[in-house]
């Protein structure tokens, strides 16, 4: 996709079911961006990134894993071509010059952070990482993450669960405090979605402006009316047309660019 200039809104692009679910998964990053000759960086905690690799159409690629205690300067790798990866610190300052990336994808990362550090509030994790990722964006440059949604009811299901290192179950953010929290890192023309099924294989993407989530959910209610018995299709379309969905699905999908 083309550079976007300062001022310039922000495009859309179907995603097709039959995509497959890795294609899909890489497409819904380059929704609001412009991957053509720009520098991308994917920050992650877990074993490995979702999002970057080899393929990507962008001069310089960055796959950086996030990891607690001091690990010292980060040394970057050649992976594949123009794929580098890397080590850095989550409790330090990001090892990156300012503004040195286009693009910053953020896949699950908020809540992984926010699980990893428990004994702060995961809104107040959340903003602060949102504050590093600006500083290392170009003016225009884009953040696109996705994470579970808080306000979910599907949320407190997590938050009773055991959080541990290798299965932190943590909903950073809510669909108003994403919003929120973007707006406060100094981002501009910020797009927060329902993002369904699940972010390993996205295959719809809602805004969650009411008469476009309306729009989406009346005709995913529908294509599954026939398995649905009368009651439970009542209530579904009365949780639809009261526009309730956009705020209790379980996954969100965002995006905002650095205010010029």
């Amino acid at each position: 996709m083309e550079r976007r200039s300062c001022g310039e809104p922000a495009g859309t692009t179907a995603l097709r079911p039959y995509e497959l679910a890795s294609a899909r998964l890489r497409a819904i990053y380059q929704l609001p961006t412009m991957v053509a000759g720009a520098g991308v960086l994917e920050l992650y905690l877990r074993d490995h990134g979702r999002v970057v690799d080899g393929e990507w159409p962008a001069r310089q690629v960055v796959s950086c894993r996030l990891v607690g205690g001091d690990c010292g300067s980060p040394v970057a790798t050649p992976m594949i071509g123009r794929l580098q990866g890397c080590e850095a610190s989550y409790d330090e300052a990001l090892p990156f010059p300012a503004a040195s990336f286009d693009l910053v994808i953020l896949h699950h990362t908020l809540d992984d952070l926010a699980a990893a550090l428990p004994q702060r509030h995961p809104r107040q994790v959340a903003e602060e990482w949102l504050v590093r990722i600006a500083s290392i964006l170009r003016p225009g440059g884009v953040v696109a993450g996705c994470g579970r949604n808080r306000s979910s009811p599907r949320s407190w299901h997590w938050r009773r669960r055991e959080v541990t290192p290798h299965a932190p179950e943590v909903a950073a953010l809510s669909m108003l405090s994403c919003q929120g929290a973007l707006l406060s890192a100094g981002f501009s023309d910020i797009q927060v979605c329902n993002l369904w099924p699940h972010p390993q294989a996205p295959s719809t993407i809602a805004a969650v402006e009411v008469e476009a989530s309306r729009r989406a959910f009346r005709y995913a209610l529908e294509s599954s009316r026939d398995s649905l018995g009368v009651s439970g299709y009542l209530l579904r379309r009365a949780v639809v047309e009261l526009g309730l969905n956009r705020f209790f699905e379980p996954y969100l999908f965002y995006w905002g660019f650095r205010s010029c």
